[in-house]
């Protein structure tokens, strides 16, 4: 296979996708982080059509930072799911900007740790019913 030919099986290593879709558009898919026009960060968990409103619509569960409208349920129909309530938000997918870290997304802050707990999963302890050499005694 000749170094002309490469671009022939898919790969072309000279362009790359400015947005991650043919053309530039956007692309689009559930548990993305994406960040919209007014600068919110949320993850996407709904798109498709609605009971309130013509037209597609993208569900985000924004980050913890940012303030959202419901919690997944719109006009009593649920179309997704939120970990903390008033972290949802419905956008036209025109208002999304782009795709952004999922770090940026994360909701609900680091888990609880029962006390004694270490971090690492390992446990601290000593093996116990050993027995001891003369110079231990």
């Amino acid at each position: 296979m000749a170094a002309d030919n490469w671009g022939q099986y898919g790969h072309n290593t000279h362009t790359k996708r400015k947005k991650g879709g043919k053309k530039g558009e956007l692309v689009l898919k559930m548990n993305w982080t994406y960040e919209l026009e007014d600068g919110r960060i949320g993850t996407l968990k709904f798109m498709g059509a609605t009971e309130f409103a013509k037209g597609t619509w993208c569900g985000l569960e924004l980050s913890d930072q940012f303030k959202g409208k419901h919690n997944g349920t719109v006009e009593g129909t649920k179309y997704f799911s939120v970990l903390k309530k008033g972290q949802g938000i419905m956008v036209k997918s025109s208002k999304i900007k782009k795709r952004v870290a999922s770090k940026k997304g994360k909701v609900g802050g680091t888990g609880k740790h029962k006390k004694g707990a270490v971090d690492t999963g390992k446990a601290k302890w000593k093996q116990t019913n050993v027995k001891k050499t003369k110079a231990e005694y």
